[in-house]
């Protein structure tokens, strides 16, 4: 049984080493740190898709950032990087996508679900309100006969 754990350990180290990071050449300057921070985290990993560069594991991601990295390196400000990887990626690679006529939809279909289901529910409502009866009210020898049946 302890040679069986020593063997399983010994497979796992292969493993350990793949779930790292690579190690990445800091900054000169201590704003361009932050600045590097600050842009990650509002572009989106194209491979995870709800996470953003700076939570994302995948492989692209460290690629992304390396290449963001090389580029503030180079000079070019956050709106040259944004504008190269939306180039090559799309709008899906920003966060919050500006609104123009091909992301519209992502703008506009929340609002839209919401108001054809305030519709169902108002026509739901009505119709049902028109198609339901109220049970007329019981003559006195109903009443009586209610009565006697309770037992009051």
């Amino acid at each position: 049984m302890k040679k069986l754990s020593i063997i399983l350990l010994f497979c796992c180290f292969p493993l350990m080493g793949y779930a790292l990071d690579k190690p990445t050449i800091p900054f000169t300057e201590e704003n361009q740190e932050h600045r590097f921070k600050a842009l990650i985290t509002e572009l989106r990993c194209v491979v995870c898709q709800n996470q953003t560069l700076a939570d994302s594991d995948a492989e692209l991601a460290q690629d992304m950032r390396d290449l963001i990295r090389e580029k503030m390196r180079a000079g070019e400000s956050n709106e040259q990087i944004t504008t190269f990887l939306t180039d090559r990626y799309g709008d899906f690679v920003l966060y919050n996508p500006p609104l123009k006529l091909k992301t519209a939809i992502l703008w506009l279909a929340p609002f839209a679900l919401i108001l054809a289901a305030l519709i169902f529910l108002f026509l739901f409502i009505r119709y049902h309100a028109n198609t339901t009866t109220t049970p007329a009210d019981l003559s006195e020898e109903e009443k009586n006969r209610l009565k006697q049946v309770l037992g009051e």
